[in-house]
């Protein structure tokens, strides 16, 4: 027989169970996401100075990007770099770029790279559905092709890491 005190605990137990899922879901939506992205892209070079031993170029890059996540999927970026070349090595680079969704929403990042093609990027924040969005994460080149266009560079960037979104 069922007493009115072991329904009050039953109630009690699958309360307390659907608070817990309830907590652990909302944890998991806002705990850290993965970044893949590939971005294609076109950069159109500005060399401030040239010689055989030291090479300082600026450029302006601009993209589009593929990813299996959705919501990075068919966004546009836009890209500003400085690079550092000596002695026909790359040293350094330094990239702040601005990738927008098609709801206008963006989120920036800083990309520092020692040796390009390859770099570290950290999320510096966004607009919207990206507004306290932080994270980071690898960069390197997957291609670069010589450009139809004069003083231009194409190629395909891939981008992998993690992110988070406040809750």
């Amino acid at each position: 027989m069922i007493t009115r005190k072991s329904r009050q605990r039953k109630r009690i137990a699958l309360s307390s169970m659907g608070i817990l899922v309830a907590i652990i879901f909302v944890s998991i939506a806002h705990a850290q996401q993965p970044v893949d992205i590939t971005d294609v892209w076109l950069a159109k070079a500005n060399v401030l100075s040239e010689s055989k031993e030291l090479v300082l170029l600026s450029s302006e890059v601009w993209g589009i990007t593929s990813s299996d996540n959705k919501i990075f999927d068919n966004m546009t970026s836009h890209c500003v770099a400085m690079r550092k070349v000596v002695d026909g090595k790359p040293q350094k680079s330094l990239l702040y770029s601005k990738f927008m969704d098609n709801d206008g929403d963006y989120f920036l990042l800083e990309t520092v790279g020692e040796e390009a093609p390859q770099g570290t990027w950290t999320f510096l924040g966004g607009t919207g559905k990206w507004k306290g969005i932080k994270g980071g994460g690898k960069a390197w080149w997957t291609a670069r092709v010589k450009s139809q266009m004069p003083d231009a560079m194409q190629g395909r960037l891939r981008m992998t890491g993690t992110f988070e979104l406040p809750k």
